[in-house]
């Protein structure tokens, strides 16, 4: 849906702040002020994305700006002031969260800005009647009283220290304009089909590799648990949820019934979530370490890997609509369910989160070819990892910044780990046909489901492993008549 015609305002806010904008939202409208919100009016993640922003943001009246700690370090905010810079666009800043010196960008320093993290409704009464009299509809001349409760104040700052790093902001701005351009041209990417290859496909680089001596041992982190799929009854589709601790002990199943698979560890340790087909469709649960399980999502379809963000605020998931996955997100106890990406004739998958939670690597592409994606937690700013990556699904991202995915043929599969800026790649495992790595908390072990009789093509020999990344010594978890897959590693 292309921006209104009519007089509006655009919101830029990061998500982080979505439950105080959505209030913000209602407590406007309710004074009479029309207001644009991208997840209202665009499919976020989508090719148009960008290209409706734009359009918002050049027929608004003027741009509010929620600012917080989260938003100053959100580039997509950045961007959006930005642009209405660039626009002529009249900025409203909104202090809703944090300090002065976190919260509020060199560029808009010298903005009256509106305080709502105290006396909101008289703090929003201004804002409005501000909004008002930029569209015309009310005239304003009054001077605000900085002795009152100052809903609308001008920053503590004399202007006169800003004089030099506004000449800097706005030599920055021509780089930033620059990079935006960028930005679009590589986003544009994720529209285009993407390339279908065949065979064995690997790093363009040698396979032999060390890791850097600028990288130090870590001390052994043989901490946690690892949750995965026990596959004890394949024929009567009972996949269930599993747990053992990373020596090899207390393994136990904690679910029953039904088909549960794609289990993930809180970042407590203290609960998992997993998708379950007890009411006929892939729904995600959530169970304690007894076993205890609660239903969060009711969506009726098919829903993945879910994976709750390091915060334990949110939890991102697949959910397939039209055959094709998408991202979605969703608050932590499974409400506000929303797309934040999808690619139109392509399979957006294995959604994991980066150590601070800000950002989402996944994989895009058809069938097993899928190229890895980076992209802001909030659905925005997606961009390729890497050209040379070609995987079939589910990756981590450990917390010193390294990535672990695999690649190969059926029965040819290997893991790979390579840093987050695309450095020290390492082939990890060799003849396991080895899927679904998942590191240790501290990072220098990793878990992945290797196969126990690979020459014989065997199904069900597939175990649960886990290999130290630096002495390569490696250790068989389970062994079943069945097949054990999917871990991921927690506390």
């Amino acid at each position: 849906m292309s921006a209104s015609s009519g007089r509006h305002f655009f919101i830029s806010y990061s998500r982080a702040d979505t439950a105080q904008k959505q209030n913000i939202i209602k407590q406007l409208r309710a004074r009479g002020i029309n207001l644009w919100v991208d997840i209202e009016n665009l499919v976020p993640g989508s090719p148009a994305w960008e290209r409706e922003i734009e359009r918002a943001i050049r027929s608004a009246a003027g741009i509010i700006v929620l600012l917080s700690p989260d938003s100053n370090n959100s580039e997509w905010v950045r961007r959006e002031i930005s642009f209405a810079q660039q626009n002529d666009k009249q900025i409203f800043p909104v202090l809703i969260r944090g300090e002065e010196d976190d919260s509020v960008p060199l560029r808009l320093s010298n903005h009256q800005w509106v305080d709502l993290r105290t006396h909101s409704d008289s703090g929003l009464d201004g804002l409005a009647d501000a909004l008002k009299d930029q569209l015309g509809v009310t005239v304003i001349n009054k001077k605000m009283d900085s002795q009152k409760q100052r809903p609308i104040r001008w920053s503590s700052d004399d202007l006169k220290k800003f004089a030099l790093p506004g000449l800097l902001a706005l030599i920055a701005l021509a780089c930033i304009g620059g990079l935006f351009l960028l930005g679009s041209i590589v986003r544009k990417n994720i529209a285009a089909p993407l390339a279908t290859l065949t065979g064995t496909t690997r790093p363009d680089v040698d396979p032999i590799l060390t890791i850097t001596a600028a990288t130090s041992e870590p001390a052994s982190d043989l901490s946690g648990k690892i949750v995965y799929t026990c596959q004890i009854n394949k024929a009567n589709n009972s996949d269930q949820v599993c747990l053992i601790n990373p020596d090899g002990t207390d393994q136990r199943q904690l679910t029953e019934s039904n088909d549960n698979q794609d289990a993930s560890l809180s970042p407590d340790g203290q609960s998992i979530v997993f998708v379950s087909n007890e009411t006929g469709h892939y729904e995600i649960f959530e169970t304690d370490l007894s076993g205890k399980s609660t239903r969060l999502t009711d969506l009726k379809s098919t829903l993945g890997v879910p994976e709750i963000s390091p915060d334990n605020n949110w939890i991102i998931f697949t959910n397939r609509v039209d055959n094709f996955d998408q991202i979605w997100l969703m608050d932590r106890d499974g409400g506000n369910a929303q797309m934040i990406f999808r690619s139109e004739g392509n399979a957006a998958v294995a959604p994991t989160w980066s150590p601070d939670g800000k950002q989402i690597l996944f994989a895009v592409g058809k069938d097993l070819n899928r190229q890895l994606y980076i992209m802001g937690f909030d659905g925005r700013d997606p961009h390729l990892f890497s050209d040379q990556i070609l995987t079939p699904g589910r990756t981590d991202w450990s917390p010193q910044n390294m990535i672990a995915y695999f690649i190969g043929d059926a029965w040819h599969r290997e893991v790979w780990t390579m840093f987050s800026d695309g450095t020290g790649l390492i082939q990890v495992t060799d003849g396991d046909n080895a899927q679904s790595p998942s590191f240790s908390s501290g990072g220098r072990y990793i878990a992945f489901t290797g196969y126990t009789n690979v020459d014989g093509r065997d199904e069900l020999s597939c175990e649960i492993f886990i290999m130290d990344l630096f002495s390569k010594e490696k250790l068989q978890l389970t062994k079943n008549d069945y097949c054990d897959y999917q871990p991921r590693w927690g506390n």
